[in-house]
């Protein structure tokens, strides 16, 4: 965007520098400005230790300025204007990347083992009036999915915070005359000084919680300040002219002082070491309260790059994200270089396109962790590669999270070699309008997952015995290929590969490349995430959880004589029943392929536990499966229609069956995720129990669907009204059909008449099969008396009082948030 266009859009405020100025030294725009709703104080570093590692940081001080009520708008008396106050509201965010000695550089071959030795610590604090504003601006969001809503302000509105994020010890005291001086209680502060030579001094401080870990850093400018944007401006939200940005930085900084890792202190070698300082503020000051009405979102990639040969260059590339589908459109786009003398070039064109990527189980953010970067008029041409992928900074100050880390530069500049370190910041798009969105992003996660274990293809006979785990690679690698009688590969070299694939991979591939709403996957991961911040070691698991549960999908749908499933031929109509239950039984297996992944280093006693919970599933799927294939006895029936027996029995026959194929996995999953994550004993049996009782409800809602109809909601179109797209992923009333007593048929008997429920239960089993009005007969008779009305009220309910027993037990960290929010979706999805 044009530097003219820049200055018709955005308004120019009165305390920021006159429109032309240069800025000779970062002290005189350091002092915060009354007219910013947003500024920040940002500053990162690059240092070499003493004892030979490498680290880098950052630390970000922001300030919201913004209008704050007396009262609530709502408790305001009708009539009565609400009044106003000024309100300062503070946030911390810092982090530190420690990497091995030898990892700086390197080929991208050594980066498993460099990842296990590098660490990423991080900080993110604010003071209680931030946390409210964000409060009252959750309240009144009608974009935000309702059930990440509810629990987020669940936990809110009893001043808690959503760890990581914590309160900021102390008070906050920012200086508005004189130097710069922040104060953030007790974690964080930045005071300017000039030394005897006349410099800028920074003194930085940033100290963790627990104080195990942060730095202290003097930070001297040795480059003049830089305008970004056009003349320093650059474009905010943009919901008004006032909402623009002015934007100044020194790439190029010295930097000495120490820096503290595991409760060690390591002095910082300076003459190895540098430091940037970014410094912004501007936007328009909000009040309280306020809804939100943008369709979109930002997103942006920043870098910052300091090369050896003495330039440096900052990039960005800003969009506008569509909240409801996802489109993207670059609002803002600039290369800023800056010669060794410190001169300012601006370059239009330029590129930084991601060539790996890593997921967040955590987050279940996508961040790219290798990019390459091009300025084509400056003849630049470099990879950005990130030496620890896991960089992550998890804050619900920006949704999720958001990925800010360290990284190695390897390029060249006019045709000469060119390298150095930098910085990237990558905030994707990650609004969350509806839940099952966000299960998507676990959908796409575990079918990458999934391929590993059930890849695409079988590329060769060896290819082949490693995906079935006959032998691991290493054992492969030392058996000679001719040892016929000792290799893995006896067992596939003269095999029809093609064949194989098509009747062992194939059926089962066949539905996970459907997608299901992959709940299962997801429990997975937030029980990890609930007791243990790295679960990322741990994602083979996903793909075990979603093939167990399609092999037993593909044996059911033989056994129901179901003809579809998720909107597809089911395999035994496509295969045929002998090959379906041959690569459904198989599927079963894919956990211990898994465990073969995850369980390097586990305790053996650990391994063995995983085990025996697993095989223990199996045994209870299978019992569930056995009474559900003999259905429901004709004389449960006759003892209940003579009044032999209290009606609730046959709810009860029926809900030992839902407890034993479904609720039993979903507690289970629940109670190997937490024993992997050395939860407490008493964290593991409330944890599991809450996740068994959802499955029950789960299942009941899913003999809802049955009465109801099978159809999903899409969000269709390029603006946030929600269409309703019926898609046929099964056939209405088959239980009716297949005649099985579900939920809803069971519990006709306390709620209708005795002679209606005979006629029901009679024309269930008989299995009105194709009989399309005899089951539409059936379904309407139920929901005349409210029968499936009263199931939903109970299903919720369960999971309500489910989750009172289970909150105590579960910090109040951000996985919470969202496994209370899964809760609810498994109940509610599709507004049933």
């Amino acid at each position: 965007m044009s530097a003219e266009i820049i200055d018709a859009a955005i308004a120019h405020h009165t305390d920021w520098p006159v429109p032309g100025t240069i800025v000779q030294r970062m002290s005189d725009i350091d002092l915060p400005r009354v007219s910013s709703g947003t500024e920040w104080w940002y500053y990162n570093f690059h240092l070499s230790l003493v004892d030979g590692r490498k680290a880098s940081a950052f630390i970000a001080f922001f300030r919201s300025t913004s209008y704050k009520p007396t009262q609530p708008p709502t408790a305001a008396a009708p009539g009565v204007e609400v009044e106003y106050n000024l309100c300062h509201s503070y946030l911390l965010n810092f982090a530190i990347s420690i990497l091995p000695a030898d990892s700086d550089m390197g080929s991208q071959e050594s980066q498993p083992e460099r990842e296990l030795e590098g660490k990423y610590y991080f900080t993110s604090a604010m003071d209680r009036d931030n946390a409210h504003l964000m409060r009252s601006l959750i309240e009144v969001d009608g974009r935000m999915d309702p059930l990440i809503k509810r629990s987020l302000l669940e936990l809110m509105s009893q001043d808690k915070l959503a760890l990581p994020d914590t309160w900021i010890p102390g008070d906050v005291i920012v200086s508005s005359t004189g130097g710069l001086n922040l104060q953030f209680g007790s974690l964080a502060s930045v005071v300017h000084q000039e030394n005897g030579a006349g410099d800028d001094v920074y003194h930085i401080v940033a100290t963790a919680q627990d104080g195990s870990y942060g730095f202290e850093i003097d930070l001297i400018p040795r480059k003049p300040p830089i305008h970004h944007g056009a003349n320093g401006v650059v474009q905010g939200d943009l919901i008004s002219p006032d909402d623009g940005m002015y934007y100044c930085f020194v790439p190029r900084c010295d930097v000495s002082g120490f820096v503290r890792i595991d409760d060690s202190t390591v002095a910082v070698e300076s003459e190895y070491s540098m430091g940037w300082y970014d410094r912004e503020f501007g936007g328009s000051i909000r009040k309280w309260y306020e809804a939100p009405t943008k369709s979109v979102e930002s997103s942006w990639k920043w870098a910052s790059v300091q090369l050896s040969n003495g330039w440096d260059l900052t990039v960005y590339t800003l969009w506008d994200a569509d909240i409801y589908n996802g489109n993207m459109s670059i609002r803002d786009k600039r290369a800023i270089a800056i010669s060794p003398e410190g001169i300012r070039m601006e370059y239009d064109d330029h590129s930084l396109e991601p060539l790996r990527s890593w997921t967040s189980m955590t987050t279940l953010n996508e961040y790219g962790t290798k990019w390459k970067l091009v300025v084509p008029a400056m003849g630049f041409e470099a990879i950005l590669d990130a030496p620890i992928e896991r960089q992550e900074f998890s804050t619900i100050c920006a949704q999720r999270g958001y990925w800010e880390g360290r990284v190695s530069i390897t390029g060249t500049m006019q045709g000469n070699p060119a390298t150095g370190l930098g910085f990237v910041e990558n905030v994707p798009p990650q609004f969350i309008t509806k839940f099952d969105r966000y299960m998507k992003r676990i959908g796409h996660l575990t079918a990458r997952e999934v391929a590993k274990i059930y890849p695409d293809r079988l590329s060769d006979s060896k290819h082949a015995a490693e995906v079935l785990a006959f032998q691991s690679d290493a054992e492969m690698a030392t058996k000679p290929l001719d040892e016929t009688c000792l290799s893995p590969l006896r067992f596939t070299q003269d095999a029809r590969l093609d064949v194989l694939y098509d009747h062992y991979f194939a059926p089962v591939r066949h539905l996970t490349d459907r997608g299901g709403k992959s709940w299962r996957s997801f429990l997975s991961t937030a029980c990890i995430s609930l007791f243990n911040d790295n679960p990322e070691r741990f994602q083979p698991l996903l793909a075990s959880m979603e093939l167990l549960h399609t092999g037993s999908l593909i044996i059911d749908d033989i056994q129901d004589e179901s003809p579809m499933r998720r909107g597809v031929s089911s395999v035994h109509n496509l295969w045929g029943t002998p090959t379906a239950i041959n690569a459904g039984t198989a599927a079963y297996f894919a956990f211990e392929t898994a465990m073969r992944k995850i369980s390097s280093g586990m305790a053996p006693e650990k391994v063995v536990r995983l085990y025996e919970i697993f095989f223990e599933t199996m045994r209870a799927a299978h019992a569930g499966q056995a009474l559900d294939i003999a259905g429901q006895q004709r004389s449960d029936l006759e003892d209940v229609l003579a009044g032999r027996v209290d009606p609730s029995i046959l709810e009860k026959r029926v809900l030992s069956v839902h407890r034993l194929k479904t609720a039993v996995i979903a507690g289970n999953i629940a109670k190997m995720s937490a024993v992997i994550a050395d939860a407490t004993p008493a964290q593991i049996r409330a944890l599991s129990t809450h996740c068994e009782r959802v499955g029950i409800a789960f299942q009941i809602i899913d003999d809802v669907y049955d009465i109801r109809g099978w159809s999903h909601v899409g969000d269709l179109g390029g603006d946030h009204s929600v269409t309703n797209k019926k898609e046929t992923l099964k056939r209405r009333g088959d239980d009716i059909r297949s005649g099985k007593i579900s939920i809803p048929i069971a519990k006709a008997a306390s709620m209708m008449p005795l002679d209606e429920v005979k006629w029901i239960w009679e024309t269930v089993l008989s299995k009105p099969g194709n009989d399309d009005v005899t089951t539409q007969k059936v379904i309407d008779k139920l929901e005349a008396y409210g029968v499936v009305d009263v199931c939903v009220k109970e299903a919720h309910q369960m999971v309500e009082d489910s989750w009172i027993h289970l909150d105590s037990h579960l910090k109040d960290n951000s996985s919470k948030v969202y496994l209370h929010a899964w809760g609810w979706y498994l109940v509610k999805y599709n507004s049933i």
